[in-house]
């Protein structure tokens, strides 16, 4: 039994060995996978400190990127970037600016972006890759190859992008309006790694990129211009006094009622291109002394006071492209920014701004005022007769009723109130002219299915929205002992011109076809927002924010529609004006009040939305008090004159060029940036990728 037993517990020679065997293969294959968690844990490690401070230095590059004139200096912002590499990661000692490479996105040769100060002041140009800059470095740190690449601008998704992320579809739509890459600043950064025990595995580089990108962009929240000009090349583009200097425009600086002290400011877009710097070929034109003068900001605490820290501005785009100074102004004496508050003060010199564009007040009114143009189309389009008129639920005069001229006991026959529509079928070649006498006209709306043309005054006190058909040269006509009166129902104050006071009351005129003259006599519109459509179905607007004037906006031509006052005739007009302060603290749109810049019937605190290139004429030895926004951005020029002292509260105009006309026009204006549009500024952002 015992001899069993131990036959039984005796192995097989052939067995022997075998567990050792699996034994070694185990461990040669744990051996293999350990080091390749090792070896990849320290590429993780590595992929997590590279990318902590690429995300880092992207985010310190976008700060540095405004200098303070809202546009983006790209060297400014890679040289911060550098600076911040090397001061936050001791594997990123040697990135200095000396040791790395400069090129432009066209890859030239750049000199050093930290010290050439001419590359430092150079301003990123949407399409123009020349102005955009690139750093390259290539080292190593504790025997590991790395290298850093940082630039600015910088497109996404690139071309031929290594980048993943940059094919997916949300990257292909995540493209800023007309930036074109300036407003991008990324860092990238790529660590060599020798494998450790993964060598048995393999013999290449163990690489790990990491890819950071940042966004800034242009918003609200800077100065408010008195006028922005934007004309793009040539000049002169604001021609301000006389050689005798009995003509001025001066632009003061002013305080809020929430605290907001801004300095007078004037803006234009020229480059001056073809512009010689000699008789009449600068940007500004002053003419005389004090021709053209922007004021400092009053100190908040005491309003008789300047505040040093807020000079007057005058600025230019052919200062920033480097064009010499006598091409931005004819001289010093008579184009200025002053330190003071009216009078006298250190001159300085029109300074450099990159291009601003109508964009600014394209994104506040743009889409509102095309669709509430497209709107009143359809509206005048609805009612081609009295007979269609009244079938929409317009009043219309019978047949016996002279359209033309209707008496005040015609029109009371009606019955009309505020919640009335009234249709006046007249397209003879003289309009509407009324009886001769007072006609007050009680509806709330108010269509004129040709011009208008009031031989005495014509009073429409309740009137929210007035439609005015025209002709192709002629929609409205205020001539002598006339008036043409909107929405003044406890809209006008104790003399009798529209107050200033806040109010929630609001109208808007629509002029399809031909201009406003006023040759004498008074126009006056309280609280209104005069729509000019130029003959175009929606105005003429363009399809896209910040497009360049031009002379041909109405499908090839320049449009029907202006406004032009002579010089003894009065205007009474403010725009709606329903809050104080649309604007937070800090400059930027209030959240709760924007949807009142978008309001088809009365957008807050636009006046006049022309897109004409006709000529436009406003001034005069009469009545002129205007308040709101008044655009014109193709007007080449708009003329401001009559003879006259105009001081211009709270009225802001943006045009092409404009020009003074008339010895003894004395214009003072000050704008109000919670009302009025401002310049952009450069607000961050953040990463993106």
């Amino acid at each position: 039994m015992h001899s069993r037993m131990t036959r039984r517990a005796r192995r097989p020679r052939d067995d022997e060995g075998v567990v050792a065997i699996l034994m070694a293969l185990c461990m040669v294959i744990l051996l293999l996978v350990a080091a390749m968690v090792i070896d990849f844990g320290l590429i993780r490690v590595d992929r997590q400190v590279d990318k902590s401070a690429a995300d880092a230095a992207t985010v310190a590059g976008l700060h540095a990127l405004n200098t303070g004139d809202a546009a983006p200096h790209p060297a400014v912002g890679v040289c911060t970037a550098v600076g911040f590499l090397r001061a936050n990661a001791a594997r990123f000692a040697g990135v200095t600016s000396a040791s790395g490479s400069w090129q432009s996105g066209t890859n030239g040769a750049l000199a050093d972006g930290c010290t050439d100060a001419a590359l430092r002041a150079q301003v990123c140009k949407p399409g123009d890759l020349s102005t955009w800059v690139k750093y390259s470095w290539a080292g190593s740190w504790a025997g590991v190859p790395l290298t850093v690449k940082i630039q600015s601008g910088y497109a996404i998704p690139s071309v031929g992008s290594p980048w993943s992320e940059d094919g997916l579809p949300a990257a292909q739509a995540d493209v800023e309006d007309n930036a074109q890459g300036c407003d991008h600043l990324t860092v990238v950064i790529t660590q060599h790694r020798k494998p450790g025990f993964g060598s048995l595995a393999t013999n290449s580089d163990l690489v790990s990129a990491v890819r950071s990108v940042g966004r800034v962009k242009l918003g609200p929240g800077g100065y408010a211009p008195a006028m922005l000009l934007l004309k793009r090349t040539g000049c002169p583009v604001l021609t301000g006094g006389s050689a005798s200097g009995s003509s001025f425009i001066h632009v003061l600086g002013s305080v809020t009622s929430n605290n907001i002290s801004q300095p007078g400011t004037i803006h234009s877009d020229s480059d001056g291109g073809g512009c010689s710097g000699g008789s009449n070929s600068n940007v500004f034109l002053g003419k005389g002394s004090d021709g053209i003068v922007a004021y400092a900001a009053p100190l908040v605490t005491n309003h008789s006071q300047p505040d040093v820290s807020k000079p007057g501005q005058i600025t230019s785009v052919a200062t920033s492209d480097g064009k010499p100074m006598n091409v931005a102004r004819d001289l010093l004496t008579n184009v200025y920014a002053s330190n003071a508050l009216s009078s006298g003060g250190t001159k300085t010199e029109v300074t450099g701004r990159s291009l601003v564009s109508r964009a600014g007040v394209d994104s506040r009114y743009r889409v509102t005022a095309k669709a509430a143009m497209q709107a009143a189309t359809g509206v005048f389009t609805a009612s081609p007769s009295s007979a269609a008129a009244a079938t929409n639920g317009y009043a219309v005069f019978g047949a016996a009723v002279d359209k033309c001229k209707p008496t005040q006991a015609q029109v009371d026959a009606l019955n009309l109130t505020a919640a009335s529509r009234l249709y006046v079928d007249c397209t003879t070649n003289g309009g509407f002219v009324g009886p001769g006498s007072t006609l007050t006209i009680n509806a709330g709306t108010i269509m004129f299915a040709g011009k208008v043309g009031p031989s005495a005054a014509l009073s429409m006190p309740n009137a929210k929205k007035v439609y005015v058909g025209g002709s192709s040269t002629t929609a409205l006509s205020v001539g002598n002992n006339a008036t043409f009166q909107m929405n003044t129902l406890s809209n006008t104050d104790a003399s009798g011109r529209c107050s200033t006071t806040k109010s929630a009351s609001k109208a808007a005129l629509f002029v399809k076809a031909g201009e406003i003259n006023v040759s004498s006599g008074l126009m006056q519109l309280c609280r209104t927002t005069v729509f000019m459509m130029g003959g175009g179905p929606d105005g003429c607007v363009p399809a896209t924010d910040g497009t360049a004037p031009t002379a041909t906006p109405c499908a090839g031509s320049s449009g029907s529609g202006a406004v032009n006052q002579q010089a003894t005739a009065s205007i009474d007009w403010t725009a709606p004006d329903q809050y104080d302060n649309m604007n937070l603290a800090n400059g930027l749109p209030n959240p709760a009040l924007s949807p009142a810049w978008a309001d088809a019937d009365g957008p807050e605190d636009l006046a006049l939305w022309a897109e004409s290139a006709s000529a436009f004429r406003m001034g005069g030895s009469g009545v002129f008090n205007v308040r709101g926004v008044f655009m014109a951005p193709n007007s080449d020029p708009f003329t401001i004159g009559g003879g006259s002292n105009l001081t211009l509260v709270d009225a802001q105009f943006v045009a092409s060029s404009i020009a003074l006309n008339g010895a003894g026009t004395f214009v003072t204006m000050s704008v109000d940036p919670n009302s009025a549009v401002t310049l952009p500024k450069l607000s961050l952002v953040g990463l993106v990728r």
